[in-house]
């Protein structure tokens, strides 16, 4: 299972892509993509606690 940490710095990632795109299409599927990855660290991060 991925690490929460490290899938947040994956949409970290994602965000400042987001920010250096120079088209629309480029910023939204890299927000897109960032939000996707925040939304699996709280879902990884949950799972975690409930085996803990």
């Amino acid at each position: 299972m991925a690490n929460p940490v490290d899938l947040r710095d994956r949409a970290a990632m994602f965000e400042k892509r987001a920010d250096e795109a120079k088209d629309a299409i480029s910023r939204a599927h890299y927000r897109e993509m960032a939000a996707h990855y925040r939304t699996l660290a709280v879902e990884h991060s949950e799972i975690m606690r409930a085996d803990a």
